[in-house]
């Protein structure tokens, strides 16, 4: 019995074994990934009174159209095709020219952004399928590779890399953003930032 046992435990454990390495030769996968689409947000371009606001919070938009209007100043334009998902003043309100008065988001165009280590990056290619769960749904739907970015996130970002004025280094591992995009049809605008998982297929 104990080497019935044991030859149990053993089997099993090469089971798990084979598992993890089919994984990890097949799939790459990372939960540093999130709902994303580009955002605006659109000042007043010009000191003065805020003579008119043409939309609200929640609100679809086109691009091009007239939002809000300023005494002395441009009119404000929605950039995109997209939503407004922040009023930060009212009608009558003084903003000064680089105050924010609203923020648009593309929801014309939203995705899953998912943050790659550079160790992996080079397994990642336009076209591959993903499996993308989604924190909100509860559930995964089918997705693929849209872009891979060709910098780091922190390259984009502007942030401060591994150097240090006093000439010390640190060896940081670098993200590289990745854009995902369903082929489920989801609606996806009501939950832009949320968490996602994706579970991409290398092979």
């Amino acid at each position: 019995m104990v080497i019935v046992a044991a030859g149990v435990i053993l089997l099993a454990g090469l089971a798990i074994a084979g598992y993890f390495i089919y994984e990890d030769n097949f799939y790459y996968q990372t939960n540093n990934a999130k709902v994303d689409a580009k955002i605006f947000q659109l000042t007043a371009n010009a000191s003065g009174k805020l003579l008119q606001m043409n939309a609200h919070q929640g609100e679809q938009v086109k691009a091009g159209a007239v939002l809000a209007r300023v005494r002395q100043g441009p009119s404000i334009t929605s950039p995109v095709d997209g939503t407004v998902i922040d009023v930060n003043m009212n009608e009558g309100d003084y903003p000064d020219a680089s105050d924010v008065v609203m923020v648009i988001a593309e929801t014309s165009d939203v995705y899953i952004t998912a943050n790659v280590e550079e160790t992996n990056i080079l397994k990642i290619h336009p076209g591959q399928s993903v499996s993308v769960s989604l924190d909100a749904y509860g559930r995964s739907f089918d997705g693929y590779v849209q872009d891979v970015n060709p910098v780091t996130s922190t390259a984009l970002n502007g942030t401060a890399t591994s150097f240090t004025t006093s000439g010390t280094f640190t060896k940081v591992t670098q993200l590289i953003p990745i854009k995902i995009k369903l082929r489920d049809d989801v609606d996806l605008t009501q939950i832009i930032g949320t968490n996602a998982t994706v579970k991409i297929s290398i092979k």
